[in-house]
């Protein structure tokens, strides 16, 4: 993990990274735009310091800084969990609210780091298998909506040009994996992208019109949307969304020890959090949006076989590279989704085989079958039954619509039942004795 590959390798796997994680952090800054009615102004302020701060927060997590990051090949992006109370309270009470109550949940993140950092033993195989192979499985229809173009009835859906470009971008990184040779094979997703979208420009279905339309340098702007003010009402709504994400992270830096062969301790959780914290907390400043340690970057570590942390460093110096220059982004954001879409699917469906494989070296006894069984099926239902608890609480579906924090919770409390079961009766000396 400590080693530094040479500039002609690390470049283009840190590039392989950016583009992975690109598509999932752009679309926060859309989503939140379109939901509070931003104009277009506000619009490229929103993506260039989500960018920066993903690039910050990438490189503490990758490097580390004292006690914050986890020095693991970890990538920090924008948080789709954050989306919608972060809407609601922007509606609300105003922008400055809204990122006051971000501060206020990076500040509690960072505050409950080592107390949770502490609980690692509640996370045990069964537990950490299940969270895992949890997180892969929500994430592939992510992928799938990139190659059949969104949901069922928007326009476009199904189209089949692009699932076309998705099939054959996935099978191309397949062929690529297979029969390169090993140093060249670790780019095979770079090289998938880069081919297909070259094909897709050639029969018309990339447009690059846009790359020229802004411009090619910029900081982003401290303060855009005024000085943060704190309502207490609207932080505890982030705060508790905060709780779920630290459930998240604690699954995901577990994960990429286990791609890498060095299991992760409550340190490296502590420290991970701490990264999300601080890069949430600076969101007061640069005004974006809740962060949380990635997924899909480590399927990219899994399938390539690269544990250099400092080449998901090197994707975080580029993501600062992009918020500085706005160009860079333009042309990133000009790869087709179908073709983003097709290789993003390997990599969500290969963090669910690093859940499984944990799984499979689990306790094998008939507790561990239900527990499994019971928390896949309570954290599979928001996916599988979208709106199912539409009926609920605001408070209570900032919980319940995250299968994977159902799921690990789940998980936790059925492992304590079978496997640390309290004593019912106080025992006899004659009867510990024996």
């Amino acid at each position: 993990m400590d080693e530094v590959p040479r500039p002609g390798r690390l470049v283009p796997l840190g590039v392989q990274h950016v583009l992975v994680m690109y598509a999932g952090t752009i679309a926060v800054p859309l989503i939140v735009a379109a939901g509070l009615g931003l104009p277009h102004r506000d619009i490229g302020a929103l993506v260039a310091a989500d960018l920066l701060l993903c690039g910050v927060g990438t490189l503490l997590q990758s490097a580390g800084v004292l006690r914050v990051g986890a020095r693991l090949p970890l990538v920090i992006g924008a948080a789709y969990n954050g989306v919608v109370p972060m809407v609601l309270i922007g509606t609300e009470y105003g922008l400055p609210v809204m990122y006051g109550s971000v501060v206020a949940a990076g500040l509690v993140m960072v505050a409950f780091a080592p107390v949770f950092g502490r609980l690692l033993w509640f996370f045990l195989p069964v537990v950490v298998g299940t969270t895992i192979t949890l997180i892969g499985i929500t994430l592939i229809p992510a992928g799938a909506r990139m190659v059949f173009g969104g949901e069922p009835g928007d326009p476009g859906f199904g189209a089949v040009s692009g699932i076309v470009l998705g099939g054959l971008t996935l099978v191309l990184v397949v062929l690529l994996y297979r029969f390169l040779p090993p140093p060249a094979s670790q780019l095979s997703i770079l090289a998938a992208l880069v081919v297909m979208t070259a094909g897709a420009a050639l029969t018309g279905h990339a447009d690059f019109g846009g790359v020229g339309g802004g411009p090619v340098a910029g900081l982003p702007e401290p303060f855009h949307f005024g000085t943060p003010s704190f309502h207490p009402v609207a932080s505890l709504s982030l705060v508790l969304v905060q709780f779920v994400l630290m459930v998240e992270t604690a699954g995901q830096v577990l994960a990429v020890g286990e791609a890498v062969d060095r299991p992760a301790s409550r340190r490296d959780i502590a420290a991970a959090l701490r990264a999300d914290g601080v890069v949430t907390a600076l969101g007061g400043v640069f005004q974006p949006f809740v962060y949380v340690t990635f997924t899909q970057n480590i399927g990219v570590v899994s399938l390539t076989k690269v544990r250099s942390r400092w080449v998901t460093a090197c994707a975080g110096a580029i993501l600062v590279l992009m918020s500085v220059f706005p160009v860079i982004g333009r042309v990133v954001a000009a790869v087709p989704g179908p073709v983003l879409g097709g290789a993003t699917l390997v990599m969500f469906a290969t963090v669910a085989v690093i859940g499984l494989r944990m799984l499979a070296n689990a306790r094998g006894d008939t507790a561990g079958l239900v527990i499994v069984a019971v928390s896949l099926g309570v954290g599979l239902v928001p996916m599988a039954l979208p709106g199912a608890y539409d009926r609920f609480p605001q408070w209570a579906q900032l919980f319940l619509d995250s299968g994977v924090a159902v799921g690990t919770v789940t998980a936790v409390l059925l492992n304590l039942l079978f496997h640390h079961p309290p004593p019912l009766r106080r025992e006899r000396p004659e009867q510990e004795a024996a």
